[in-house]
């Protein structure tokens, strides 16, 4: 679980980057959250987005997303982009976070 501290750090850090992975009519499908899970080892802080024809809503997409790939945390919302973070499990973090 992440602090607020944490959160607002992240944030900060991801402003400069874009989405990796959009969601689209379909929804979350388990061949998209095994490649984020691929793209979350490597990267650690990804963004993903709603596309806005999409019938999910970014609730359930994060929550969906949570629960399909191991040890992601939902960082932030903010309208139709979530930020998704785990630190690496293969290299050290590059985002070192506060305490």
């Amino acid at each position: 679980m992440l602090t607020p501290k944490q959160r607002q750090f992240l944030k900060a850090q991801a402003h400069k980057l874009k989405p990796v992975m959009h969601v689209g009519k379909g929804g979350v499908t388990p061949a998209q959250a095994a490649e984020l899970d691929v793209m979350v080892d490597s990267l650690e802080l990804v963004k993903v987005k709603i596309n806005p024809n999409s019938f999910e809503d970014e609730g359930t997409a994060a929550k969906a997303l949570c629960a399909a790939v191991a040890g992601l945390e939902h960082v932030w919302t903010i309208g139709h982009t979530m930020l998704f973070f785990r630190p690496s499990r293969t290299h050290d973090t590059r985002y070192p976070l506060p305490s």
